[in-house]
């Protein structure tokens, strides 16, 4: 009944007009949302009238797996940014759950009317967890206007920018809005890139009794950044050395930032833009069944072209900024390139995928797939995209999530190249030293690699970070060669390394990060019982208190992470005595700080007889924060003396009885 009286109320609406009501047909966007199958749900026709705008939803697949939701509170924004709520739906109710409807059916939503003479808007319900925007929704004849800024602002970014180099100290202060002791929560968590490592840091955040926090770290340059909240809401900002940054939490998961000496917050307008929407179709940029490279390449150009017409709409609804407005931009554009070079990485899965579809493959055309990936890869033509797009930008090292497009990059088979053999000095010269040279030649060729892409005289920067990406592994082997020969001096050994590395990159800016990268890679070497009392150091030292004289390998897992819920069932599936195993000097551990509903289940079936520990969210983060990890599934090995080390096999590849892997018997 309810139902059929909406479908009324519905009718009503559009048959209440009284003049011609005005249509858009053939709908384009600029950008949609995050949820992937929702990319294949359309808006194809907008009706304005004077009583409602209604927009058609187009299901260009069927998905399955997808159900969608229009909460009431879902809402039209114009070009000056007011809202119009939603109304009605004629084929569903507001905030129904309901599935993907077959491929070619629709649906329509209605929403208060857009004022007469509205050329563009974004659609945005972002309210609950299948959230969703359409942004940029305009007919084929809207053109952009250009953002314009003043003098004083593009001199505001030229000088934000100059400061990117400069070194100092960031102090957050923190406000919880309400904030009740009894909230449940005591920590927030915080992750910031620097450039120079492979993964971000990743510290807690200890709230006090009346709901502030205060924290200082010493950076290099400008830091892009984010604070995970008690709600898992993550929220970025950027902060250059020198600034103490207050921001204020509200209960609506909203947050203002206010820098301490009165100046603007560098991104006070960005903050505004709806987040988490990509200017690609990213299911675009998958493998399928033949190699595209050319088609996929003409497709990121398309993509970087709507993605600048976006980024002036966005500019000159939002006032961005003559920053912000470049900061956008840069955002954008290694978006689509990170994408991009996803799909060059998966190049050579194509000739996996034909042996997987074919039950009797026939091996010579496996080898010549093989080789057409691997020609491919190496074709001039893709080196034409990657030169278009940002290489010696400084900005490259604010933003908040970098390192998947360092480390996409880094290994494409442009850039990197193969170790150059030193085996005619073999006998000559002593290992350590064949290796610092074997690195020389080869860093030497991968930088002369990026030179060629990029068509400069010079390495670019994003090739010297790409390459300062893998300083901890080189220093590890470093270190495993030096234990092996005791008898060369250490300190003479790691001072030629880093002074052989500061000169292939050559660059100033970046040979205190190097030495800075060096201290960090030197305590990463002592027990971490050294380190200063911190609650982390307390919450691990109680658990370890019952493994004494033991290995300790430890698996920080979520049964919300389908990773982590893999990699525990296939090792209690193929290797379950690693899980419950008596050993001597070997003991695998379990830590989550998941709620117990979800815990305790999973729990019994697939962690029964195994050490597993359920900690408080705020013991969870303050570990996170001793071992520097955001993401999981995370692992550590303890080492009886108490060394960690990060870097160790998954949980069903450890060998108990020689667990360390930086020592082979």
């Amino acid at each position: 009944m309810k139902k059929f009286f909406i479908l009324i109320l519905a009718a009503a609406f559009l048959s209440a007009c009284t003049s011609t009501p005005r249509e858009s047909e053939n709908v384009l966007c600029y950008a949609s949302n995050t949820c992937d199958w929702l990319h294949e749900l359309r808006v194809t026709h907008v009706e304005y009238t004077d009583t409602a705008t209604v927009l058609t939803f187009f299901y260009k697949s069927h998905q399955p797996w997808g159900t969608l939701s229009i909460l009431p509170k879902t809402y039209l924004s114009d070009e000056q940014d007011r809202h119009y709520k939603a109304l009605f739906m004629v084929e569903h109710e507001l905030g129904e759950y309901f599935p993907s409807g077959p491929k070619g059916s629709y649906f329509h939503v209605g929403f208060e009317p857009l004022p007469t003479g509205t050329k563009i808007f974004d659609m945005i319900e972002g309210m609950d967890g299948n959230e969703f925007k359409i942004l940029g929704i305009h007919d084929s004849t809207y053109v952009p206007a250009k953002p314009k800024f003043s003098r004083n602002e593009l001199k505001e970014a030229e000088q934000i920018r100059r400061g990117i180099f400069k070194s100092g100290a960031v102090t957050l202060r923190g406000t919880i809005a309400g904030y009740d002791i009894n909230s449940g929560f005591q920590t927030y968590q915080m992750h910031y890139t620097l450039y120079d490592t492979d993964n971000h840091e990743s510290v807690a955040l200890d709230i006090d009794p009346t709901g502030h926090f205060e924290y200082s770290f010493d950076v290099d340059n400008m830091i892009g950044a984010c604070i995970v909240d008690h709600n898992q809401n993550w929220h970025n900002f950027i902060a250059q050395p020198g600034d103490t940054l207050d921001i204020v939490f509200y209960k609506d998961g909203t947050v203002s930032y206010m820098l301490s000496d009165g100046r603007p917050y560098l991104l006070r307008n960005y903050d505004r833009i709806p987040s988490g929407v990509y200017t690609t179709d990213r299911n675009r940029f998958e493998m399928g069944d033949s190699i595209d490279l050319t088609g996929i390449q003409a497709y990121a150009f398309e993509c970087k072209a709507r993605g600048k017409e976006y980024i002036d709409y966005i500019a000159v609804k939002y006032k961005l900024t003559a920053f912000e407005y470049q900061y956008a931009n840069i955002i954008m554009e290694n978006d689509i390139l990170e994408d991009f070079l996803d799909y060059r990485m998966d190049i050579r899965d194509g000739a996996i995928m034909y042996l997987n579809k074919n039950e009797n493959p026939i091996w010579d055309e496996y080898l010549r797939l093989m080789n057409e990936a691997a020609k491919i890869q190496k074709d001039p033509e893709g080196y034409r995209f990657l030169a278009d797009f940002t290489a010696n930008d400084s900005l490259m090292m604010v933003m908040p999530h970098q390192w998947p497009i360092f480390n996409r990059y880094k290994y494409d088979d442009a850039f990197r190249a193969e170790n150059v053999s030193v085996d005619s000095l073999e006998g000559k010269m002593d290992d350590v030293s064949l290796y610092i040279l074997e690195s020389e030649l080869t860093y030497s060729a991968t930088l002369a690699n990026d030179m060629k892409i990029y068509g400069t005289p010079e390495p670019t920067l994003f090739g010297k970070l790409c390459l300062m990406e893998d300083l901890e592994d080189d220093l590890d082997m470093l270190n495993y060669m030096l234990k092996e020969n005791s008898a060369i001096n250490q300190d003479s050994a790691y001072a030629a390394y880093l002074s052989m590395f500061k000169s292939i990159l050559n660059d100033p800016n970046l040979e205190s990060r190097i030495d800075k990268r060096f201290v960090k890679f030197k305590r990463s070497l002592a027990p971490y019982w050294d380190i200063p009392e911190c609650r982390g150091k307390e919450v691990l030292k109680k658990i370890l208190a019952n493994y004494p004289g033991k290995y300790v390998y430890i698996d920080f897992w979520s049964t919300g992470c389908g990773p982590c819920v893999s990699g525990i069932k296939s090792c209690y599936t193929n290797q379950r005595h690693l899980m419950t195993g008596k050993y001597d000097n070997f003991v695998m551990i379990f830590i989550t700080s998941d709620p117990e509903e979800a815990y305790e289940p999973f729990r019994k079936e697939w962690l029964d007889g195994a050490e597993s520990y359920r900690v408080s969210q705020d013991d969870y983060n303050s570990l996170a924060g001793l071992f520097n990890f955001s993401g999981i599934p995370h692992h550590e090995l303890i080492t009886p003396d108490g060394r960690a080390i990060t870097k160790v096999p998954e949980m069903y590849y450890v060998d108990p009885n020689n667990p360390d892997p930086n020592f082979s018997k």
